[in-house]
């Protein structure tokens, strides 16, 4: 029996120091948090905005590894019948914690209540996520 504890004992002192060399699985590789409106300042702005006013949709988006991580970054604005009106993506790479503030930008000629959705995948060709999507309501007059 001491034998047996004295080798689990060992065994843990060795896997112990190695447990964050392993990436992440799934969609806790990428942390999406934070999707607001912005100008062209960067500074915030109020979700309701007016026609014809640019804004853009911004998100925070942290590498959680310790590896870089290839992403694409997705923005699809939908109106209130669920139409897509705009998608746009663009693809970078993130650097072990790196945190980015990623912004697409927008404008309508109609009122209305909007629907941001935004996505992370590895790739738009593989389309494998790398965080849940958030969505963001824009309402504008």
């Amino acid at each position: 029996m001491p034998k047996t504890v004295a080798f689990f004992v060992i065994f843990l002192l060795i896997l112990l120091p190695f447990q964050n060399v392993f990436a992440l699985e799934g969609t806790e590789r990428i942390e999406l948090r934070n999707p607001r409106l912005v100008n062209a300042f960067g500074e915030s702005v109020s979700q309701n905005i007016n026609t014809h006013q640019q804004v853009r949709v911004q998100t925070d988006v942290t590498n959680k590894q310790n590896i870089p991580q290839n992403f694409a970054y997705i923005v699809q604005i939908l109106n209130e019948d669920k139409v897509t009106l705009k998608l746009t993506w663009f693809a970078a790479t993130l650097n072990p914690h790196q945190t980015l503030s990623l912004a697409i930008s927008w404008v309508t000629d109609n009122p209305g209540t909007y629907t941001a959705e935004i996505y992370v995948w590895d790739s738009i060709k593989d389309a494998y996520a790398l965080t849940p999507p958030i969505e963001l309501k824009i309402i504008v007059s």
